[in-house]
């Protein structure tokens, strides 16, 4: 079915879209505005149960944001970074997590999703604002903590640097940053898999063929100066109406998805689209079989996000990029949902292995998150919150 895309895209996912890395700025300041909105965002983020095992510190001192280059560069997996000696970021977001107490199952430290969505979002804020970042993962672990500040058990998961993109020789940037930038726009990140590749409908293994979406390839329509709305606080839908999501919506939050950064570009995150009440029910029977969700608690789509093998498994041993960079892909659905007039609700925590079985995923991919979506409902679903409600602000 031929998608009938909205035109022209609302702000987020204009801002979604135009997001790129950038690794040369400006020497101008970022205005009070903006740093009061990342400060805002990264606090409001909804995190896996509301815990906040993870969060975001915004370092906007320019002793501090002098001083990190040199922690970030200051071991040797720093190294892969030179372009940051030269670039002069204003300011700097750290994505940290409390390794001590944080909530976790087994090997999955849930501050990574907390972490990665509450970053995406100042991210696509301050992209949204006019700013540059880049995501980091290559940095001196101790030397970051230090210069961030981060309090006993918290490790660093990210270093993002914000700040104006120096584009062309006249804007004050350093040549190698314009460079790289250049580089990286033109022949990592402009190279996106396409959407039969990452996304499948009902079960895996069944390409998701949609409709073009005209901005797909960064051709954003729209009015560039039109006043920024900001994300606001993201929550979760209190529950659906039966509605279905029409193909429109479905292909642009699909887009979406397939255009949030990764580790080294690596593109890892698959989405597997159920449609219906009747057969998600049936997959999240699995999902929770020892919490049934009740018949009008029961979303009418569910994108199941999971991770495809990568070569380069993890930073360390607690942070894995299958649960960074599929929950970065979350965020932007989340974000792109809110133009979209689209509700939901977000599950981490799951029988993992029996959704997998249910969609014929292969052992060598991870199933990470269920995004449910849909029209929301006028009042909430009457019972106990659904079993899909975890990721929520705190309290």
């Amino acid at each position: 079915m031929a998608a009938t895309v909205p035109a022209p895209p609302g702000p987020r996912v204009r801002a979604v879209l135009r997001r790129r890395s950038y690794r040369s700025f400006r020497p101008d300041p970022l205005p009070a505005e903006t740093i009061r909105a990342l400060r805002d965002v990264a606090a409001s983020a909804p995190s896996v149960e509301g815990r906040r095992s993870g969060r975001v510190v915004v370092l906007d001192d320019p002793e501090v944001a002098r001083r990190m280059p040199r922690a970030v560069t200051a071991g040797l997996v720093g190294k892969i970074n030179p372009w940051l000696l030269r670039s002069n970021p204003p300011l700097f977001l750290v994505v940290a997590g409390d390794s001590r107490s944080g909530l976790r199952d087994g090997d999955r430290h849930w501050y990574n999703v907390d972490g990665a969505v509450a970053g995406q979002l100042a991210v696509l804020e301050a992209t949204g604002r006019g700013a540059g970042s880049c995501w980091m993962a290559g940095f001196h672990e101790r030397s970051v903590a230090e210069a961030a500040g981060l309090g006993e058990g918290e490790r660093p998961l990210a270093v993002i640097p914000v700040g104006h993109p120096a584009v062309g020789p006249e804007s004050g940037g350093s040549w190698l940053g314009r460079g790289w930038d250049a580089a990286a726009q033109r022949i990592l990140s402009a190279r996106r898999k396409p959407l039969e590749r990452i996304a499948h409908r009902g079960r895996f293994g069944v390409p998701f063929i949609a409709g073009e979406v005209p901005w797909a390839a960064r051709g954003v329509a729209g009015d560039d100066d039109a006043a920024w709305p900001g994300l606001g606080p993201l929550r979760p839908a209190a529950g659906f109406s039966g509605e279905p999501v029409d193909e429109s919506r479905l292909a642009v939050l699909l887009e979406c998805a397939r255009w949030a950064p990764s580790a080294e570009n690596s593109q890892i995150a698959r989405h597997v689209v159920v449609e219906g009440r009747a057969v998600a029910g049936a997959l999240l029977a699995a999902a929770f079989p020892d919490a049934p969700i009740e018949t009008e608690q029961l979303p009418p789509l569910v994108i199941v996000c999971l991770a495809a093998p990568f070569p380069i498994r993890a930073r360390t041993r607690e942070q894995p990029f299958f649960l960074i960079d599929v929950p970065i892909a979350v965020a932007n659905l989340l974000v792109a949902a809110a133009d979209l007039g689209l509700g939901w609700q977000v599950a981490f925590r799951f029988e993992h292995h029996a959704v997998a079985g249910a969609l014929g995923v292969p052992d060598d991919h991870r199933v990470v998150a269920l995004v449910a979506l849909g029209i929301p409902a006028r009042a909430p679903a009457a019972g106990p919150r659904s079993p899909l409600d975890q990721l929520r602000p705190a309290g």
